[in-house]
């Protein structure tokens, strides 16, 4: 990386320790890298236009043309050790503070051989929770479909671990690799306000580091706000062999359950458990998730969460079809959907592709451009 380059990350990161705890964890990470080993940092994404139509709430409820652009930054100075950052800019923050350019993800890694079968793998700072079996890709995106399920969008909405993540894999000869995992977090005190208040949605809005996400007309949620100091935690076991996979995950975020402004902390335990599986060019996946919610008023209100979704996909040279059912539930409400969504990778670098949901009566059709880079 030239002098410019490395100059410009100086910069940023001298910037970023004044913009906030959100930022600070980009900061440590930038000024940690010693000069010489700049050269090892690596950088990739893509930029997207989606043009769509128009609904009339949730949960398909979204801009009308959307434009995002998104940046990983990854260190790799040795095979033991690195680092990586994820940003976002985007045209339209949703009505949310602090929303159109930011941190999505920003943590340190470390990779362990233990003998010749065993293997760890710890992350420190702020991260998507390992296991998802739709989103997949680089940056947390799904190769099968231009919108995330409703339980995938959720996740990437309100969900962002802060804190320490541990995991540790044993491969057997036959029987494939065993793995478990543990997480301790901060931040996440609001998780679980957005199915219940605002309802379910079909949509790509990451969270930002910072950001506050609108819940209702006076109250927000926010993946950093750390408001009760308490600690969270998640666990999650799988088995995985080279065609197929399987993960049981439990989220407990700890929250108080109390107001704090124009937060209000959900107490949320959830949990998720998912398989995919590959077969010559077919990939069938599945999640589901339920749990409980909780605040405390006058009197403690509790209600039920549930999401799933069925995904069947299959690639055709350039072509991926793919077609995806769900349903969705929070409190006493149900809902549906179905997705259809054809991509096309005309090039390496540039992808199109079309989709239509059809979801509690709503529809819309999205048509995108990506370039990757």
């Amino acid at each position: 990386m030239h002098d410019g380059a490395k100059q410009a990350l100086r910069l940023y990161a001298s910037n970023a320790m004044r913009r906030g705890p959100s930022s600070a964890i980009l900061a440590l990470m930038l000024f940690a890298v010693p000069a010489q080993a700049i050269d090892s940092i690596q950088v990739n994404g893509f930029a997207l236009l989606r043009p769509q139509t128009a609904s009339t709430g949730v949960p398909l409820d979204d801009d009308s043309l959307s434009a995002q652009v998104q940046v990983g930054i990854d260190w790799r100075p040795s095979v033991t050790f690195g680092g990586h950052v994820h940003l976002l800019a985007r045209n339209e923050s949703d009505g949310s503070r602090r929303g159109r350019v930011g941190v999505v993800e920003a943590f340190l890694e470390q990779n362990f051989t233990l003998g010749g079968s065993n293997r760890v793998h710890v992350m420190e700072g702020a991260f998507f929770l390992p296991g998802s079996r739709e989103n997949i890709d680089s940056l947390w995106e799904s190769p099968y479909s231009i919108t995330s399920s409703a339980l995938n969008s959720w996740m990437g909405e309100e969900f962002r671990p802060i804190g320490v993540d541990a995991s540790v894999f044993h491969k057997t000869q036959r029987a494939g690799v065993f793995g478990f995992g543990a997480t301790a977090f901060t931040g996440n005190d609001t998780f679980g306000a957005l199915p219940i208040d605002r309802g379910w949605a079909l949509r790509d809005h990451w969270a930002l580091l910072g950001e506050h996400i609108p819940v209702n007309a006076t109250l927000f949620t926010s993946v950093s706000a750390e408001n009760d100091d308490r600690i969270g935690w998640s666990a999650r076991g799988r088995w995985s062999n080279d065609v197929a996979n399987v993960q049981l995950t439990r989220i407990d975020n700890r929250s108080d359950a109390l107001r704090y402004g124009e937060l209000f902390n959900w107490a949320t335990r959830f949990n998720i458990a998912g398989a995919d599986y590959t077969w010559h060019d077919w990939t069938a996946a599945a999640e589901t998730g339920w749990g409980t919610t909780a605040i405390q008023g006058r009197r403690r209100f509790s209600a039920p969460i549930r999401a799933s979704y069925l995904l069947v996909s299959k690639r055709i040279d350039k072509l991926r079809a793919s077609v995806r059912a769900e349903q969705y539930q929070a409190n006493r409400d149900h809902g549906h959907a179905f997705t259809a969504a054809l991509l096309w990778e005309a090039r390496r670098q540039l992808r199109a592709g079309v989709e239509g949901i059809v979801a509690d009566g709503e529809k819309r059709l999205a048509v995108e451009l990506r370039y990757s880079f």
